[in-house]
């Protein structure tokens, strides 16, 4: 059964070109990981100004596709948005006027991924099925949107994923997407099924419209996936210190300085990352106005009664959720970071006061048997001294350690040690108080 003229599929990938803080060897990893997207041998033409759109095939524009199945033909165009790569691929039916069947679609579609080579984009890619009805069509566009879109998985729902639809050349424009970031899921797929010939070929003059919209969606999402991955990780972050906190102050024998330390280095690499997530808030922003932009620019080519209002949607949902979402974390984290460094300090100061008074104790010590033995030696001579003290103080005790031979040599000078050590604490007490 043949219900579809001229299937085609493009698919638009995004690449990163640079990265923030990245190394210039960083760099060219991304621009190899581009290139083999592309037909070896590609001879690309770049340069380092900042620009928002370079063709990178200035002299043919775009690459031909040697194809396996010779009933499709199809081209490389690669482009470079500022500081992004975008790389159309098109594939379609080498016939322009006979009905296909619709199972077209996938034969093309694999003819896509085999020119990649299993190479996926590290930004995002849409998908755009596009096709003309024959005049005594069978299926309705809703089938063959269904069909298309459930060619990407077993797990697509088509009423679920179906975001808009709208019209574009007097044809059916269908936007279906999925997106959960904690997953790394973002598919956007569009489907656009045309009148005729004609309204196909005035929707081809907006391929490049679509590779600069599409890439400002999909830098906004990419931007909002890192601020979830940052967020998660800072939120570890308090955690690890939270632990390290409580393991300080149920464990009096843990030691302390290296938990402390270990929290301090946490606590640095969480500055580090926070002004990350303000960040990511700031590409949202850029990328924002610069899709309200080309969306109007797309506006102003169409035709007066088609209909891509649907398409502000995204900008509603960046202001509304992304935007709001990210300014919201960085103040909770912002927030967070100022509890950690205050119960740090709070852990710190606790520690400082134990070993004060560690010391304080040990000093005490060596003040007792320094200034008791010091005394001793001023009256040492043997066992005679014992004697002498037993006639000034009378006390059982003495009597009986002067009177054993042994205690009158140990016995005797620990016990004086002990006794004008306390006196000489005593003493160091007092003038402490005077001075």
């Amino acid at each position: 059964m043949s219900d579809i003229i001229y299937p085609t599929i493009d698919l638009f990938i995004y690449d990163l070109k640079s990265s923030l803080n990245a190394t210039d060897e960083e760099n060219r990893e991304l621009e190899v990981y581009f290139r083999k997207k592309l037909p070896k041998k590609t001879k690309l033409v770049d340069t380092d100004i900042e620009i928002e759109y370079l063709e990178l095939l200035p002299e043919q524009k775009t690459i031909d596709f040697v194809n396996q199945n010779r009933n499709l033909e199809g081209y490389y165009y690669p482009v470079r948005l500022n500081d992004t790569y975008g790389l159309q691929i098109d594939c379609s039916v080498d016939n322009i006027t006979h009905p296909q069947p619709l199972k077209n679609f996938a034969f093309i579609k694999e003819e896509i991924e085999a020119k990649l080579r299993g190479k996926t984009a590290n930004i995002g890619q849409t998908w755009m099925l596009s096709g003309c009805l024959p005049k005594n069509n069978r299926k309705s566009v809703q089938e063959i949107a269904k069909y298309c879109y459930d060619l990407f998985g077993v797990n697509s729902d088509f009423e679920q994923d179906l975001q808009r639809r709208g019209r574009l050349f007097g044809g059916e424009f269908l936007e279906f997407w999925q997106y959960q970031p904690s997953q790394g899921i973002n598919l956007h797929i569009v489907v656009v099924i045309y009148p005729n010939l004609q309204s196909m070929e005035k929707a081809a003059d907006l391929y490049q419209d679509w590779i600069g919209l599409f890439s400002y969606k999909h830098k906004i999402l990419f931007a909002y996936s890192q601020s979830r991955l940052i967020k998660k990780n800072l939120v570890e972050y308090y955690q690890k210190i939270e632990e390290n906190k409580k393991s300080i102050e149920q464990n009096k024998k843990i030691k302390t300085d290296k938990k402390i330390k270990e929290a301090e280095n946490i606590i640095e690499t969480y500055i580090v990352d926070l002004p990350q997530l303000n960040f990511q808030k700031q590409i949202v922003d850029i990328n924002l106005i610069n899709y309200k932009t080309r969306l109007a620019i797309i506006k102003n080519k169409i035709l007066e009664s088609d209909n891509l209002q649907f398409l502000n949607k995204f900008s509603e949902l960046s202001e509304q959720k992304y935007i709001v979402q990210i300014e919201k974390d960085y103040e909770n984290m912002e927030l967070g970071l100022r509890l950690l460094e205050s119960n740090i300090n709070i852990i710190r100061s606790r520690i400082e006061a134990e070993k004060a008074k560690s010391d304080r104790s040990f000093q005490n010590l060596v003040t007792l048997v320094g200034t008791g033995t010091a005394l001793m030696a001023l009256i040492d001579d043997e066992g005679k001294k014992c004697k002498a003290i037993t006639e000034v103080i009378s006390n059982p005790l003495i009597d009986n350690v002067c009177n054993d031979p042994v205690g009158k040599f140990i016995g005797f000078p620990i016990i004086m040690i002990f006794v004008l050590g306390c006196l000489g604490l005593v003493l160091k007490g007092i003038l402490a108080k005077v001075s």
